[in-house]
């Protein structure tokens, strides 16, 4: 009896330490509810974290380049970033700026609360906040 308590007390140990503090990102980027379709390497995601003060630290910003199919990965420093609240923008090149133009990192009011382990972000350009 007392081998399967040390047994089941040292494999519950080992499940708690396995997992990681930092939070990895993936997501989709809609318009109106429907998978976008973009141009390949002309828009990213932007996460800024948002600081104790409620402002984002414009210095540590992590990119997401968004795929044709409007799929989005953080890859860069691992594909892990530090949990907490962020905020997020959305960056184009060429026509497709004036597409995006409110929700650049600077202006936008987007955020998501980021958690240790996979974070799944799905953003609607026509409701962003949602």
């Amino acid at each position: 009896m007392k081998r399967v308590l040390l047994i089941a007390a040292l494999t519950g140990l080992l499940s708690c330490g396995c997992g990681s503090s930092m939070a990895k990102v993936k997501g989709k980027l809609l318009e109106n509810g429907q998978p976008m379709s973009l141009p390949p390497t002309t828009v990213a995601i932007e996460l800024s974290p948002i600081g104790p003060d409620g402002k984002p630290d414009n210095l540590k910003v992590y990119i997401a380049p968004v795929n044709e199919d409007g799929s989005f990965e953080v890859v860069a420093s691992k594909g892990e970033v530090p949990p907490g609240k962020y905020r997020v923008g959305i960056i184009a090149t060429g026509k497709l700026q004036a597409k995006f133009k409110g929700l650049i990192l600077a202006q936008s009011s987007i955020t998501r609360e980021l958690k240790p382990g996979q974070n799944n972000l799905t953003i609607d350009i026509a409701k962003p906040n949602e």
